[in-house]
């Protein structure tokens, strides 16, 4: 990327990493943390070779984990009641899933983000701004 004269790095983190999402996951979480800070230290580093970095941000997703493991977990095999129960922490009336992040993601390397460097998107469907 430095010698092409620019580039785009997008890492990916999870609202765990910014607030407390209702699991105790100190490893997960604490990670999550050092990737968003990771980035923008980065993306200062880098900014004067064009070189943007920024980080996504997905909260409660429905992909395969949880139908596969997390329902298991969680809430004894019963897709529908984990589906309820994150659905029930979304402000939005639908749970994202895969093609959000992957839109966000999309934005962030295009040129129509070329001048965004260090900060987050956080793909939630609303779940993090609320305050309970």
């Amino acid at each position: 990327m430095i010698s092409q004269g620019s580039g785009s790095i997008i890492n990916m983190a999870s609202t765990s990493g910014q607030r407390w999402t209702g699991s105790a996951q100190i490893g997960y979480a604490s990670t999550k943390a050092g990737v968003i800070q990771f980035s923008k230290v980065l993306a200062v580093q880098y900014a004067k070779q064009s070189i943007r970095v920024n980080t996504i941000v997905p909260g409660q997703l429905h992909t395969p984990m949880v139908e596969t493991r997390l329902a298991k977990q969680r809430a004894g095999g019963d897709v529908a009641l984990i589906l309820e129960q994150r659905q029930s922490r979304i402000p939005l009336p639908f749970m994202g899933d895969g093609r959000d992040t992957a839109n966000a993601a999309l934005f962030l390397a295009s040129d129509e983000a070329r001048f965004i460097t260090g900060t987050e998107i956080v793909v939630d469907g609303g779940m993090s701004a609320r305050c309970d």
